[in-house]
């Protein structure tokens, strides 16, 4: 892998767990309804298939990024401040133009995991490490 940077590696990680996230959201919708409602992913999340697409365009965004610092840098801020954004949108409206259900846990998510991002795109002083 060479040497990573620790928002490199903030990216990388956060891009696989995002991905891994909308893929599995994908899963209660097989063989099934694609209108399911109220459908949960590990019965914590709402989820829906356009909630699970943004999910894995974050997640192939998150691992495309990894190729450099900027880029790395660039993703945490454009997807920190838009999980941000999400998150506080969700306090005030939990299903905004009907598209995306955004509520309970998905605020506390979406608030943490910007908030993470943006900090590691806005904040951080860059660090490389071995790996």
């Amino acid at each position: 892998m060479g040497n990573r940077s620790t928002v490199q590696m903030v990216a990388l990680v956060f891009g696989a767990i995002y991905l891994a996230v909308g893929v599995l959201g994908f899963l209660p919708f097989l063989g099934g309804s694609f209108t399911l409602t109220n459908t949960k992913l590990l019965g914590l999340f709402n989820i829906n298939l356009l909630h699970n697409l943004v999910h894995v365009v974050i997640g192939i965004a998150g691992l495309a990024a990894v190729t450099s610092i900027p880029n790395a840098r660039r993703f945490c801020q454009v997807v920190g401040v838009i999980l941000l954004l999400l998150g506080v949108l969700g306090v005030f409206v939990a299903n905004p133009l009907g598209l995306l259900y955004i509520g309970g846990l998905d605020i506390a998510l979406h608030l943490v995991t910007g908030a993470v991002l943006a900090y590691f795109g806005f904040a951080a002083t860059v660090s490389t490490r071995s790996t």
